[in-house]
Order: structure tokens, then sequence, then C-alpha cells
């Protein structure tokens, strides 16, 4: 009886995988992933929006901020190289640096007082400046604004290195930008 079932059991799974099976049927090339471009537009990598605030004299208020995001790495106690997005927020008054731990978590004020930052354009110019978390996003002054721009205005390569002074949670950040133009004519744009 036992080797019946056991016959049983391997004749099932013989017609199993017998000819009433799907045939594979064949598929077209798979194509090699190819580079998308994005459009080409009168700012370059910046695009201009609208705060969606209704609040006070923001209503209606025009910023700059990147088209696409601009990833990096961050580094703390807990983390070595973690991963970081950077979004700018450019408007009539302020110019902003936000940036997102893990692309998604709001680095926000924390016993910092200020964050060094130092850019190297096209590894042969050296910019150092500083900023300050007041909220969700580091405040650069109008006059270190000024100078980012005319860096990002030169074109090729801007890599950004920040460095928190916090005593409980120090960190680092590092991001690049490839080829920031357009970025005064935006700003002209929305200060007309």
């Amino acid at each position: 009886m036992k080797k019946f079932v056991v016959i049983l059991i391997f004749s099932v799974v013989i017609m199993a995988c017998g000819t009433k099976q799907q045939k594979p049927v064949q598929s077209e090339p798979v194509q090699k992933d190819t580079v998308k471009t994005a459009p080409a537009s009168e700012y370059g990598i910046w695009k201009i929006a609208s705060y969606a605030s209704n609040l006070g004299n923001n209503k209606n208020t025009s910023y700059i901020t990147n088209c696409y995001a601009i990833w990096g790495t961050f580094s703390n106690a807990s983390n070595d190289k973690a991963e970081l997005k950077a979004k700018f927020v450019i408007d009539k008054e302020t110019f902003c640096i936000k940036l997102l731990q893990y692309g998604t978590t709001v680095v926000k004020k924390g016993d910092e007082t200020q964050y060094k930052i130092k850019i190297i354009s096209n590894a042969i110019e050296v910019a150092d400046f500083t900023a300050r978390n007041v909220s969700d996003r580091l405040f650069i002054k109008s006059g270190d604004a000024q100078k980012i721009v005319e860096l990002f205005e030169k074109g090729g390569s801007l890599f950004f290195y920040l460095v928190t002074d916090s005593k409980s949670s120090p960190a680092t950040y590092s991001f690049t930008i490839d080829n920031p133009i357009g970025l005064g004519k935006a700003i002209k744009k929305i200060t007309e």
C-alpha cells in the first residue's frame, strides 16, 4: 500500500509537469536603460512656484525651487553616509536650503547656532558661508546668497559641504549640483 501511494504521488507530479502547461511567450528584446534628459527650461534646473499658504503676505507669493531632487549624503552619530535630499527655497526676501534626511525627514532646528557651508566650484573656487536654522530650513544671509547665485551662474559642478556646530547631535551634509545656471533669470522674474 505504501508503494502504491508513493507511485500515485509520483504520477501526479509527472502529470503536472506534462504538456498542458503554458508555453513561454517570446517577448520583444529588452532595451537597455537610457538616460532621460530633462526638457530644456528657460530657468535651467529651477522652477517658479507659489506658496500654498494664505497666511499674511505670503498669499500668492512666488518662490524658486529646484525642479528635480538633489541627492547627497549625511552623517551623524547613528548614520554614516545615509541618503540626503536637498531642496532650495528662494523668494524675494530669503535664500534657504531645506535638508531632508533619508529623502523625507526634514532637518529641524536643534541646539546648533549655525551651519558652516563650504561650496567648491569646479574643484577650483572655494567659498565659505554660514547659515542659521530657525525652523525647518537653513537661512543664508542676503550678501552670501548673492555670492552663491554668482557661483551658480558660472555653471559647472558645485559641491556643497555643510557642518553643524551642534553639541548634542553634530552632523555633516554634502551634495553636488551640476550646471545650476538660470537661477539669476528666475530671481529677476519673481522680483519684477
